[in-house]
């Protein structure tokens, strides 16, 4: 049947899910195999299943058998996908591991690792399947994969994924001849389908995030596991993840994510002791015992799940109100699935709080980073901005040290820092554009960096200050989202040449006195210099009055050069 008579019913869809479908049924009509990208939480499933409809109401109505195969690689996975189908009345069959098959069906949902057994090939080879979706395809280059999408040939398939990438940059053009790319994480965000979220990191030069540097590599592509676990599963780094959650997300329901069984345990152990009810998950507890506790957790009986590789993929809780990220990973894929879970929208919900202290914001920037998805897509290689760190093989290949050296943690370079703030201030009035308000001319917007780290976008009114975002260790042009945004009607904030007023009013501040602490740590200045504003004038060739703008002190700052 052609593609292009099949008619669309995009009946609950949202925009961007109708936008989605249009471009699949779009390019099907000139290619056999078609991949999706669209992020986490956004409702592939959703729109997948919804095209399966389509295919059925169009074969049903001229008359034609049609048999379709949905395709999954984890058990979870196939569940999702078989309450999604019941929910839109659509009968369907398991090939899958001892579940009964209904073969007669005309939907099957399998499980790539049942499909083309001895047990299940010819049964599987009988179908004739007309249409073949992956679910999670960027796990499709694996040899089962490409032998499943050889026994049909002529089947129209489709791929869909939030992370079209690979370790090795291999190309998916093997198997998919084009991408169907959706909208950005920013874009959901700044339209309400997706969770904005705060994002606490450790510091770029702390020991904890040198410990990750230095972390073996396996053939895979990922760290070392055993590696990790000797690094990071010490009661002083065990520690940190419980301050960092007292001090950022006390009170909320979330995810933790952990290196091992063991890890896993001793965090759940932890929180427990301070009162928080936590439990251990992994792929190893019981399906009864892991269903139970999910439940729980869903009720809000249990405050806080530590997990081993269980919600990557497919799990759906959206009240999540924070993350935290405890297992190294040099898996652009696997940090946004980890993140993504809790992106999600719930009622009551303004914004999620992302724990992260294991530095991955220095790898791969924040979530909402734009990604350049085709480029992953054909392989193409050095695509993606890296903040700060920069993963550097011969370093990694001979780590300057395998145990913790208790010596090396100065605890203010331990301290976590604010990356999007956590008490995110929502400004009203902010006037950046040049305008004419009550009579008076605007003041012109003017730009600066400071330290080849940050840049200043406004003037002493309101301005805004963006992380540049770095490749290889050096500044690009692009910056990341917003990491301060001032408005002097809300909150005026004037220096005096009186270095305790000064001090007490910027560490009132959290962000700012972050944002200020990192750029002196930079440029290699005492903050006391900062607070002495007559000291900071001298040494930018300033001259000032009784009183500095917020503003013009800043400008000061970008005036003096990054020692290196």
């Amino acid at each position: 049947m052609d593609v292009s008579q099949i008619k669309q019913n995009n009946l609950g869809l949202r925009l961007h899910q109708a936008e989605a479908k249009k471009e699949i049924f779009k390019a099907w009509e000139s290619n056999a195999s078609v991949m999706l990208q669209m992020p986490t939480g956004t409702g592939k499933t959703y729109l997948f299943i919804s095209i399966v409809k389509d295919l059925l109401r169009a074969y049903k109505t001229v008359r034609k058998e049609i048999n379709i195969l949905v395709v999954a690689h984890r058990m979870e996975l196939i569940d999702q996908i078989s309450e999604t189908l019941s929910r839109f009345d659509i009968p369907h069959g398991f090939i899958q591991g001892a579940r009964g098959q209904h073969l007669w069906r005309r939907v099957q949902v399998g499980s790539i690792m049942s499909l083309l057994t001895e047990k299940n090939y010819m049964n599987t080879q009988r179908q004739r399947f007309d249409y073949i979706i992956v679910d999670e395809a960027h796990h499709s280059l694996a040899d089962t994969y490409v032998q499943l999408f050889n026994l049909f040939p002529e089947a129209k398939k489709l791929g869909v994924t939030a992370t079209p990438w690979r370790f090795n940059h291999e190309s998916f053009l093997k198997l998919y001849q084009t991408l169907v790319q959706s909208r950005q994480i920013s874009w959901f965000i700044e339209h309400g389908v997706l969770s904005d979220f705060d994002y606490v990191s450790i510091k770029p030069d702390s020991e904890i995030q040198r410990l990750v540097d230095r972390t073996k590599i396996a053939q895979t592509g990922d760290f070392v596991n055993a590696d990790l676990d000797t690094m990071f599963n010490s009661m002083r780094i065990r520690s940190k993840l419980y301050e960092s959650y007292e001090k950022f997300a006390l009170g909320r329901k979330g995810i933790i994510y952990a290196i091992n069984r063991t890890h896993a345990a001793k965090i759940a152990e932890l929180y427990s002791r301070h009162g928080v009810h936590a439990v251990a998950i992994d792929c190893e507890t019981p399906k009864d015992e892991r269903q139970c506790l999910i439940t729980r957790f869903k009720a809000g009986d249990i405050k806080v799940l530590v997990n081993v590789d269980i919600f990557t993929e497919g799990f759906d809780c959206p009240d999540v109100s924070f993350i935290q990220l405890a297992r190294p990973t040099r898996s652009l894929a696997l940090y946004l699935q980890q993140v993504g879970r809790g992106l999600r929208v719930s009622e009551g919900k303004e914004k999620t709080i992302i724990l992260d202290n294991v530095g991955l914001y220095n790898y791969f920037g924040l979530p909402d980073v734009d990604r350049k998805w085709q480029y992953h897509f054909k392989g193409l290689t050095d695509v993606e901005p890296i903040n700060n760190n920069v993963i550097d093989d011969s370093i990694l290949r001979e780590p300057e040290y395998t145990l913790i050296d208790e010596s090396k943690y100065e605890e203010a370079d331990e301290q976590m820092l604010v990356i999007r703030g956590t008490h995110h201030e929502i400004t009203s009035g902010a006037n950046l554009s040049g305008d004419v308000k009550g009579g008076h001319k605007a003041l012109p917007i003017e730009e600066f960096e400071i330290a080849d780290y940050y840049l200043v976008r406004g003037n002493e009114l309101n301005f805004k200050i963006y992380p540049f975002a770095k490749k290889r260790g050096k500044r690009t042009e692009g910056v990341g989202g917003c990491m301060y945004e001032y408005n002097r009607t809300n909150n005026q904030i004037i220096l005096w040449k009186n270095p305790e007023h000064n001090a007490a009013i910027i560490r009132k501040d959290t962000k700012l006195n972050a944002i200020i602490a990192f750029a002196a740590m930079l440029l290699k200045i005492d903050m006391s210099v900062v607070y002495q504003i007559d000291k900071l004038a001298l040494r930018s060739g300033n001259e000032i009055g009784e009183t500095t703008s917020l503003f013009d002190m800043l400008k000061m700052l970008g005036k003096l050069q990054k020692q290196y």
